[in-house]
């Protein structure tokens, strides 16, 4: 009988440890704690990043977004204040002058939301750009890709 019990407390301790792993290894889906998680593991803002085609982007709420211009390159955008449609946004566009990104100069554009045909809202002014420690990051699944300015 001992041996029995102590079998089952070994599978139990087995099982926690995997539960404990799992819970440790958890990517937060919601929005918010994504946003928090960022901001916490940001480094200090920057004033530009190079554009790229086919960049990958997931929106925080209607107030920040992170975008990944390159697998290993991610950046978190704030906005000064809420960009209707960003948080349930299918495509976005990102404003960009020679061919950076910048901070004060630049905007996101929402352009459709499920459900709604594409238009153009008006643009939402980025206010700062921080550098995301990507290798420390897991990436969402679901990221989309920014729509280019010749699309």
């Amino acid at each position: 009988m001992c041996a029995r019990t102590s079998d089952a407390i070994a599978r139990l301790l087995a099982c926690t440890w995997m539960i404990l792993l799992c819970a440790c290894a958890h990517t937060p889906t919601d929005p918010r704690e994504r946003l928090s998680r960022y901001r916490a593991q940001a480094g200090l803002p920057v004033a530009d990043f190079p554009y790229v085609r086919n960049m990958r982007w997931e929106a925080l709420g209607d107030q920040a977004l992170a975008v990944w211009p390159r697998r290993e390159t991610g950046f978190l955008i704030e906005l000064p204040s809420p960009c209707h449609g960003l948080d349930e946004a299918r495509a976005i566009r990102i404003g960009h002058g020679d061919g950076r990104v910048r901070s004060r100069i630049d905007a996101i554009r929402v352009l459709s939301l499920p459900g709604s045909p594409p238009m153009q809202r008006p643009p939402c002014p980025i206010m700062l750009i921080s550098p995301l420690p990507t290798p420390g990051l897991a990436l969402p699944d679901e990221l989309r890709t920014v729509e280019d300015e010749a699309q």
